[in-house]
């Protein structure tokens, strides 16, 4: 077993900061481990409720950037209370180690959906998109600009009675509006190039209409079955910035979607940032207005799920 794998099985069955039994190591990333743990209650509370936890790498903790980042992701996140979007705790530190709670989910992102369908059937896909839209726009409300919106992030919970709750994770590259500079440390241009507004491509200062950007880009991605612009990087970014989205129709023919969605789409997708949706709660209004809204008013998981994953392959809703 590699030594990183065995430093992180070590904390199974240890109680970290006093309050968290850890069970069980769930998964390793760049950045930390998240493990599943229970919350233990004080003497005479509740005995004990799943949580997930993630800890920062050991071999991580003496770097400043990726601190900062992991510190930056609890930081944000634990700012947002909403169903759509994932409910994480405040920062903590177990010993030396950086580490915060978060709730634990069961489903897949919405990237592993899309691996096993390709496009979404569009009202499926009008209501992830304006369910993520809510949870978007309310982080923006708490003033953080998530910067970072795809569909590595987007999680598709499969509750016990059938529904599919949208959540968004993974605030590691958020930005708390008023709080000055964000540092030194941080690097000048942060995302996903195949997600990025071209302002923010161009290191532009972090604003919610560049999260409205992403979110068309996850919407064009579930509709047409791949992103608009794809290639290696800078290449991307002067295409988010010079070329039309190529029409939906053209990427994937077969699609059949009214002309309202089209211009929400479209609308979202502007390069200057004053031509689009001024909120996300426009965004998300003009998504419930369209036909495909209406027509797919259940959240159950439908036909175009794709096959289920096996027994015990299901993801759990935490990000290393």
């Amino acid at each position: 077993m590699p030594p990183a794998r065995v430093a992180a099985e070590a904390l199974v069955g240890k109680l970290l900061c006093d309050k968290y039994r850890v069970v069980q190591l769930l998964g390793s990333g760049g950045v930390g481990h998240v493990y599943l743990a229970d919350r233990v209650g004080r003497p005479r509370e509740a005995a004990t409720s799943r949580v997930a936890v993630k800890v920062l790498r050991a071999e991580l903790r003496d770097d400043p950037l990726l601190v900062a980042r992991f510190e930056r992701e609890a930081g944000a996140a634990s700012r947002v209370r909403h169903p759509n979007v994932l409910c994480v705790d405040a920062l903590e530190r177990a010993g030396d180690a950086p580490c915060f709670a978060m709730e634990l989910l069961v489903g897949l992102d919405l990237a592993d959906t899309l691996t096993f369908t390709r496009a979404l059937v569009p009202s499926r896909a009008v209501r992830i998109a304006a369910d993520l839209a809510s949870g978007v726009d309310a982080a923006h409300r708490a003033g953080v600009i998530h910067r970072d919106v795809k569909p590595e992030n987007v999680f598709l919970v499969h509750a016990a009675d059938g529904r599919e709750i949208v959540k968004l994770l993974d605030f590691g590259f958020s930005c708390i509006q008023g709080q000055g500079a964000e540092g030194a440390l941080l690097p000048r241009v942060v995302g996903t190039p195949e997600y990025m507004a071209p302002e923010q491509a161009q290191g532009a200062p972090a604003a919610p209409a560049a999260d409205v950007y992403s979110l068309g880009i996850v919407l064009y991605e579930t509709l047409a079955g791949r992103v608009p612009f794809q290639g290696p990087y800078p290449a991307i970014a002067e295409k988010h910035g010079r070329e039309p989205p190529p029409p939906l129709h053209r990427v994937h023919p077969g699609l059949l979607i009214s002309r309202e969605l089209d211009a929400v789409v479209r609308k979202a997708l502007v390069k200057d940032p004053r031509g689009r949706f001024a909120s996300m709660a426009e965004l998300r209004h003009a998504l419930l207005a369209t036909p495909e809204a209406r027509a797919g008013t259940s959240s159950a998981v439908p036909p175009d799920a794709g096959a289920p994953p096996p027994p015990g392959a299901g993801h759990w809703g935490t990000k290393p």
